[in-house]
């Protein structure tokens, strides 16, 4: 589990650190020479957009890792510790699901890109590792939910309770 806090950690502050501060600056001095000069960046939006997309998807383990998705959880109050647990063990097989039919997807979409040379529209970038970077974030969230599946308590619905979060 070690291993786990430490890999989502590191993607999260990738994300948080480099993907975040690089879409701030971009985006400003874009927008200032667009004002002052009417000279704005070419490709600055794509860019942008790559990167918030980069930073949502590095960021997805550490949101499952630490409990802070979001979540409706206004009926786990209202049930017992038994439903409640049952319903934790169904959202994290249903995330362990999703994020290794997101891996095999993103394995096929990566084949076929390099297959084509698919590139961005502006800055003609190669986005095939923006599929890689979201088959590697939804690989370490689907062994997290596993790890979430098969613990005692595995605790989706009720992470600010007296309980800690692994």
């Amino acid at each position: 589990m070690a291993i786990l806090h430490s890999l989502s950690k590191a993607l999260f502050y990738l994300s948080a650190f480099v993907c975040v501060p690089v879409i701030l600056v971009v985006l400003f001095i874009d927008v200032t020479l667009r004002y002052l000069f009417s000279a704005p960046i070419e490709g600055a939006q794509e860019l942008a957009s790559l990167l918030l997309f980069l930073s949502l998807t590095l960021a997805l383990p550490e949101s499952w890792l630490s409990g802070v998705h979001i979540r409706a959880d206004f009926l786990s109050p209202m049930l017992s510790p038994r439903v409640a647990d049952l319903l934790d063990r169904i959202s994290w097989f249903l995330v362990a699901v999703f994020s290794v039919l997101v891996v095999i997807q993103c394995w096929k979409d990566a084949q076929f890109m390099l297959l084509i040379n698919e590139s961005s529209a502006e800055l003609a970038i190669p986005i095939v590792w923006l599929r890689a970077v979201l088959a590697l974030a939804c690989a370490v969230s689907a062994v997290i939910a596993v790890v979430r599946l098969i613990a005692k308590r595995p605790q989706i619905s009720r992470p600010d309770s007296a309980e800690t979060v692994e």
